[in-house]
């Protein structure tokens, strides 16, 4: 038992961290709350896999929150942000819950946390812009792990870095990272095409799979929600769609394709690399290599690369194989440190 709770500690630590009390202060809590009596606390217990890797802290938390949201557990939003309970109500409240929806939260536990974080496009834009500047303005763009696609649009928010300030005057969003430093925003960017994948793609106008990508925004974030809810109204309204697919067996096939006269084709993700097992990466990597054969390619990333503070902005030019370090950014786009052109 003290295994599993040493990642509940964890994820508490990392939610502190990241601005999260409310969420921090449930994963303290979970010993008082997770036990044999139900089959989601008896799941939780003999967990089968790497409970951090496996992020059971999260899925829980995901299926809670999703009660609150449908307005299915009337106690426990009562305890939920923006209200203010003790630990004992706060406990209590969410015993209640896990017993009267025990077989749904327990279903919830067999599937992954699916977010979609908007703020990571502020964390993209300076290395699509790097990319602009050196190969020229024409991008052909293959997301993977895309999710609902909320950060296909990238080029259709408004960025502030400090006092800089990159995109459309009447932006449907505008992120504004904290950043010590502006990262070059010069350049012109044309997408001359989009498309993208993920295993279980979400679909920003049906009312379920928006739920499903609010109960993983945490509960006292507000600002984030809001965000989330205006890019869910920006994708809904474009034409493309995530296909579902293999992100190996989508690169294959469309890198296949003949690319756009005159544009570069970049393969981009954020936050996705650490959910794949390393055969998916060995194919995503090898799909990549033999469309490198032929043509010029760049491999954009924003993923947690054992480094600190945040995940690293990387990107890896083919066929040369060069790799640069960029910048760091926040895994949820609150702040952004530009690094240059460290290779």
């Amino acid at each position: 038992m003290s295994d599993i709770f040493d990642h509940f500690r964890r994820q508490a630590e990392a939610c502190r961290a990241m601005g999260s009390p409310f969420t921090a202060r449930l994963a303290d809590l979970a010993p008082c709350f997770i036990d044999p009596t139900t089959l989601t606390g008896r799941r939780i217990l003999a967990w089968n896999g790497h409970a951090g890797e496996d992020a059971v802290p999260l899925r829980l938390f995901g299926g809670l929150q999703r009660l609150v949201l449908t307005g299915r557990d009337i106690g426990l939003a009562a305890v939920y942000p923006p209200a203010a309970a003790s630990d004992e109500a706060l406990v209590a409240a969410v015993s209640t819950a896990v017993m009267r929806f025990d077989h749904e939260l327990h279903d919830v536990l067999m599937s992954p946390p699916q977010t979609n974080e908007v703020g990571r496009s502020a964390m993209l834009l300076p290395g699509f812009l790097w990319l602009a500047r050196r190969f020229g303005p024409k991008l052909d763009i293959l997301e993977i792990g895309a999710s609902a696609g909320l950060n296909l649009h990238w080029d259709d928010y408004a960025y502030r870095y400090g006092d800089a300030r990159w995109g459309k005057p009447k932006a449907p969003i505008e992120l504004t990272p904290e950043c010590d430093a502006p990262p070059p925003l010069d350049g012109a960017i044309e997408v001359v095409r989009r498309r993208a994948c993920d295993l279980l793609p979400l679909d920003p106008s049906d009312a379920e799979h928006r739920t499903r990508l609010l109960s993983y925004v945490w509960a006292d974030q507000s600002e984030r929600k809001a965000r989330l809810n205006a890019a869910l109204d920006h994708a809904a309204a474009q034409p493309e769609r995530v296909e579902a697919a293999d992100a190996a067996e989508f690169l294959s096939r469309e890198l296949a394709a003949p690319p756009v006269d005159g544009a570069l084709r970049v393969v981009v993700h954020s936050i996705f690399w650490q959910y794949l097992a390393d055969p998916a990466r060995l194919g995503i990597q090898t799909a990549m290599l033999r469309a490198a054969e032929t043509e010029p390619l760049a491999w954009l990333r924003l993923e947690a690369d054992g480094r600190t503070p945040g995940a690293g902005l990387i990107v890896t030019l083919f066929p040369s194989g060069e790799q640069h370090v960029l910048a760091r950014g926040d895994y949820h786009g609150r702040w952004f440190h530009w690094l240059g052109e460290g290779v």
